[in-house]
């Protein structure tokens, strides 16, 4: 997931929180960039046994439009954790579903967004051209985020996999997520949970411009995954 330019820069205050730095890279980012993401896909017929996280973790459907949990955190985040959150609360003000989150003591810990095939609509009118359509027995994961206070626990892994236990018994078959190919720990943790390379997608900017291409992987996308997933 990246955070549009413009969700930064349309207060003062969100420039001042995400940084001055932060801030002009994105805005660099809109006129020239290209980044790369790994497309993983996971046979939900193949589902590895995964470590429970340190503190109970149960994945629960909530409304976008009355959590708060993204704007609690906002409030006490600064730089890129700050614009990340950005990029969800958008996601939720899209209406984009269904977002799953995880409580311990009331508190949030773990979020993810659970997208399947009927309700795919929302994300591609929120990010045109971004994904591909889902095909009836697919399920997209996105947005995945672990709160401050309870990383380093093992949660992310904990509920990305009760989401894939739950998009199988709804009856899908596979589970596609997106991640950065540089974004090492996030592969890694993906690979745990039963998700393997499928595809490349290449997103472009030129001048304001985007374009999003996907293709078979090639040579850096085999290394970089090979990396991540190397025990």
């Amino acid at each position: 997931m990246r955070a549009s330019p413009r969700l930064v820069i349309e207060s003062p205050r969100h420039v001042r929180n995400a940084g001055f730095a932060i801030t002009i890279g994105l805005l660099s980012e809109q006129m020239w960039w290209t980044k790369t993401f790994l497309g993983l896909r996971c046979d939900l017929e193949r589902l590895p046994r995964v470590r429970k996280a340190r503190v109970p973790v149960t994945m629960e459907p909530t409304s976008t439009s009355l959590f708060r949990g993204f704007d609690t955190e906002i409030a006490h985040s600064r730089g890129t954790n700050y614009v990340e959150l950005l990029l969800r609360k958008g996601l939720c003000d899209s209406g984009v579903q269904e977002l799953y989150v995880a409580y311990n003591d009331g508190k949030p810990a773990y979020s993810q967004w659970l997208i399947r095939a009927e309700d795919q609509d929302r994300l591609h009118k929120h990010a045109p051209g971004r994904y591909d359509p889902l095909e009836p027995d697919e399920v997209l994961l996105e947005g995945a985020f672990t709160f401050a206070a309870f990383r380093r626990m093992g949660v992310m892994a904990d509920g990305m996999a009760q989401l894939l236990r739950i998009a199988k018994e709804e009856g899908a078959s596979s589970a596609i997520t997106y991640v950065a190919i540089d974004n090492m720990p996030s592969l890694r943790g993906c690979s745990n949970v039963g998700f393997d390379l499928d595809h490349v997608r290449v997103s472009v900017r030129r001048f304001g411009r985007r374009r999003s291409v996907a293709h078979d992987p090639d040579d850096a996308a085999e290394l970089a995954w090979a990396e991540a997933t190397a025990r």
